[in-house]
């Protein structure tokens, strides 16, 4: 009998989950031709990243993993966790940069396996699926790595206090499967949107917020996958940390004696809202223009 797992995902009054990100893992379907070609609107190391995330959305395990070449098997564990078709596939993606009509990038060419070298042709084509991911979490995400930014000092800026409880929508930098994490680790998120105060941009969209696992637990014979999250503080430009209040946890509620079960996935760009821990006071080197109004 198929396991009956039921993905809960909680979180403390504030801040709230957001069910659906703009790059939904929901929307991931196969179809297509087995190998499909994508030129990437980005440099190598962030389309690697994009292509990586993407393939995970797809369910897959990844166990080949360099610089120009992304390669791994779909399992039934991250299959049934993310909702997906099940399937005896492995995905295989070689990347190379290139200029496009001016325009660096990178070329990837994705293309579907049968897994573990079976013959014939694979059950499900995931190539299209995983470029289209890729390509959107491209233009949803920063292009440059948020924990590697150079600081930008703004000693000689203006003072703007920050309200206690401003709320920060933010995203999942990287894709996450409850086998990945582990207890204390720092889990990069970045905001979505900016922050404007008095028409002056406080924290910019793409800041590196950072998050801690709490706890973790995988799968065990009569117990769901389940984690905690706490999010510990958003960095401004210039290094300044302002501390966050949010908390979410996922659990995975298993029947008894039902298998098999499923832990729990959080792809790249899944949405969270938080909120600043207090009110902050912090120095910004520039203004923004007030929003524009609706039309």
């Amino acid at each position: 009998m198929a396991g009956a797992a039921i993905l809960m995902i909680l979180c403390a009054p504030s801040p709230t989950y957001a069910a659906e990100s703009t790059c939904s893992a929901s929307q991931i379907s196969p179809g297509g031709d087995l190998v499909a070609t994508r030129f990437l609107a980005a440099p190598l190391p962030r389309a690697h990243e994009a292509i990586a995330d993407a393939m995970q959305a797809a369910g897959v395990f990844l166990f080949r993993n360099s610089e120009t070449l992304v390669e791994g098997e779909r399992t039934k564990e991250r299959v049934y966790a993310l909702r997906l078709p099940h399937g005896d596939e492995a995905i295989r993606a070689e990347l190379a940069p290139l200029v496009q009509e001016g325009k660096a990038g990178t070329q990837v060419r994705v293309e579907t396996r049968r897994r573990s070298n079976k013959k014939g042709v694979p059950e499900h084509a995931w190539s299209a699926a995983v470029l289209e991911q890729a390509a959107c979490l491209i233009s949803l995400l920063s292009l440059d790595d948020p924990l590697t930014r150079p600081k930008a000092p703004s000693a000689d800026g203006i003072l703007v206090r920050v309200a206690d409880s401003t709320q920060l929508l933010v995203r999942s930098r990287h894709f996450m499967f409850n086998t990945d994490l582990r207890t204390n680790q720092a889990v990069p998120f970045e905001t979505a949107e900016d922050i404007v105060v008095n028409g002056s941009i406080v924290i910019p969209v793409g800041s590196l917020v950072t998050a801690s696992v709490e706890q973790s637990r995988d799968i065990g014979e009569f117990h769901g996958a389940n984690g905690q999250f706490r999010f510990r503080y958003v960095v401004l430009p210039d290094g300044t940390r302002l501390p966050l209040r949010g908390i979410a946890d996922f659990r995975v509620k298993v029947g008894f004696f039902y298998g098999p079960v499923a832990g729990f996935a959080i792809p790249a760009g899944t949405p969270f809202q938080v909120e600043i821990d207090g009110e902050q006071d912090v120095r910004i080197s520039r203004a923004a223009p007030p929003p524009k109004s609706a039309e």
